[in-house]
């Protein structure tokens, strides 16, 4: 080989290595900026939801309930009652002050001393895990594997008012989500054997909402009205879904907008949708971590643009199932831990 020719192999490999360190320069990752205002406690432990009753903020466990102070997270008691909480469960007030839980054996009902003064099981109540509540002045809503239930408080004794399955309106037995909209009453399914979507009770009757009337996907997640009257849906399962705008009609209700991962959302399913005190539109993925948008309005344009959170920054886990707000920070639900992100 001559002189020539080794300085061209030089010059070959010389090349060949530096186009190797630019694509790997090029194909590297960003690294996600860290904040230092977020803390991570039960790292490991699964948290189904979470309740601020104003003193305290009920944090739901297969372990059973914690209450935390709602500023530090430390733990200030372990509720005695036995109750397991996955998946998906909810806590929430009554007018009269009973806390109430979901859980996997039905619900319970808690004083202001917090001793378990109602517990409420099948065949009282559809069986399965309580997915859903719902408090309003006139009793309380709630969700199961098997369909939904009412209760009211009846002269000093809260009781089974009402049961609603399939063979009453609702499309699919499996209420994950109830919500309120206006004077109608919305229950998501989950885990649908068949049309799934949402069954909206109105004072005349039943309508719904499924994939036919543009819903991504027939299990519903979330449901969040908004102030000038349009509705978000959260649906999806792992790898498909999205988030939906219902707007009214004439003669119901129409999906006017749908979005996914193509126009920004981080994950195809929507786990969870919250509104904070200041505007912002919390919009929780599968397995793609939060889009927190400074207001829903940004949702009328794509790509949706907005502050995204994920493990990689310090969550304690992407998949996020809960929110709550209290004075000085937002507690986050994960799947594998409880996220304190300061305001």
């Amino acid at each position: 080989m001559n002189k020539r020719s080794i300085i061209i192999l030089i010059c070959f490999f010389t090349l060949l290595t530096a186009a190797g360190v630019i694509y790997q320069i090029l194909s590297r990752e960003p690294q996600a900026e860290q904040y230092d205002n977020l803390e991570i406690l039960f790292p490991g432990i699964e948290i189904s939801e979470l309740f601020d009753d104003g003193q305290r903020l009920w944090t739901g466990t297969a372990d059973g309930i914690y209450l935390l102070d709602r500023d530090s997270g430390s733990t200030i008691k372990k509720l005695d009652a036995p109750i397991h909480m996955i998946y998906s469960a909810m806590i929430t007030k009554t007018e009269d002050g009973l806390v109430w839980a979901g859980h996997e054996d039905g619900l319970s009902a808690f004083d202001a001393d917090l001793n378990e003064i109602y517990r409420f099981e099948a065949p009282d109540i559809p069986g399965g895990r309580v997915n859903a509540l719902l408090a309003d002045s006139d009793g309380l809503w709630a969700g199961s594997q098997e369909g939904a239930f009412r209760l009211a408080n009846t002269g000093g004794e809260w009781k089974v008012e009402e049961i609603l399955t399939t063979d009453s309106g609702l499309v699919e037995d499996v209420v994950q989500v109830i919500s309120k909209v206006g004077d109608e009453l919305w229950f998501g399914s989950y885990l649908a054997v068949g049309k799934g979507g949402i069954s909206i009770r109105t004072n005349h009757g039943w309508k719904y909402l499924s994939t036919e009337e543009g819903i991504p996907h027939r299990y519903i997640n979330a449901i969040l009205p908004l102030k000038d009257g349009r509705v978000l849906i959260g649906s999806g399962q792992m790898i498909y879904g999205g988030l939906s705008v219902a707007e009214k009609i004439s003669d119901g209700w129409s999906i006017t907008a749908n979005f996914d991962q193509k126009d920004g959302i981080p994950g195809m399913k929507v786990r969870w949708l919250f509104l904070d005190s200041l505007g912002k539109l919390w919009i929780t993925t599968e397995a793609e971590g939060i889009l927190i948008l400074d207001d829903p309005d940004m949702l009328k344009s794509t790509p949706i643009t907005g502050l995204i959170l994920k493990k990689e920054n310090g969550l304690a886990d992407d998949e996020v199932k809960c929110i709550e707000e209290c004075d000085n920070c937002f507690w986050l639900g994960g799947k594998y831990g409880l996220t304190r992100l300061g305001k």
